[in-house]
């Protein structure tokens, strides 16, 4: 017999050895150990987890917390593995606690622009969500008339805090008045919410004395309540 073959001869015998004593005393072993089902253990304190693995003959490893919000603080919040899963005695089930998120406040955008609004937000882990527009008699053009959710509310960070921006006060059109004496045109100005603002004369033959003969802005125009329509009246 060749050298090559001997040598041959002896690495399998080694390798057949060896394979022999790590089936014999490693995998056999733990082939013999009987399995054992997984609990579910979401939604359980980790003394009812306990409670339920201990008897499987396995152990409960917490590793640590995670934020969530579909379930109260505390509870186990996720485990590995799953329950269902197949383990042997001894074997170790990990889970994470949940922990509460912590909310922050919404802060006061009220009166100022999109821009500020926006890096305020920022500060207070929030961000901007839609930018809508609304006529308002109190708020100025183009600032923030409320946040939904509203300020001084509470809120999770990252939420989205829609805004609502002042188109300035609602505009109506502007009635009519030529024709009319000023009285009468003061009253009709009153009661669509406008005011009479200068009056000065001119002349025209078409209209009697004291009669409004221009106006300004002009009749249908559309103008914001309290603007003021200055008056012509005929000399």
């Amino acid at each position: 017999m060749g050298r090559q073959a001997i040598w041959t001869a002896m690495w399998s015998a080694t390798v057949s050895a060896v394979m022999f004593l790590l089936m014999f005393y490693v995998v056999g072993p733990r082939l013999t150990m009987s399995a054992v089902d997984v609990p579910p253990l979401q939604g359980l304190s980790p003394e009812q987890a306990r409670g339920l693995l201990e008897p499987r003959g396995l152990l409960l490893v917490l590793d640590g917390e995670r934020a969530e919000a579909s379930v109260a603080p505390g509870p186990v919040a996720e485990q590995h593995p799953l329950g269902g899963s197949r383990l042997h005695r001894g074997d170790e089930v990990h889970a994470e606690l949940a922990r509460a998120i912590q909310s922050v406040k919404v802060p006061n955008v009220a009166g100022l622009l999109p821009d500020a609004a926006r890096a305020l937000l920022a500060q207070g882990k929030l961000k901007v969500g839609r930018v809508t527009e609304a006529t308002s008699d109190t708020v100025a053009r183009g600032q923030v008339a409320s946040a939904n959710p509203p300020v001084g509310g509470d809120a999770r960070p990252d939420t989205l805090v829609d805004l609502v921006v002042s188109s300035g006060p609602a505009t109506q059109p502007v009635p009519s008045v030529v024709g009319k004496r000023l009285s009468t045109a003061r009253n009709l100005l009153t009661q669509a919410g406008f005011v009479v603002g200068s009056t000065r004369y001119g002349s025209n033959d078409d209209y009697d004395q004291g009669i409004v003969i221009r106006q300004n802005p002009p009749a249908g125009a559309q103008a914001s309540p309290g603007v003021k329509i200055d008056l012509t009246i005929n000399d």
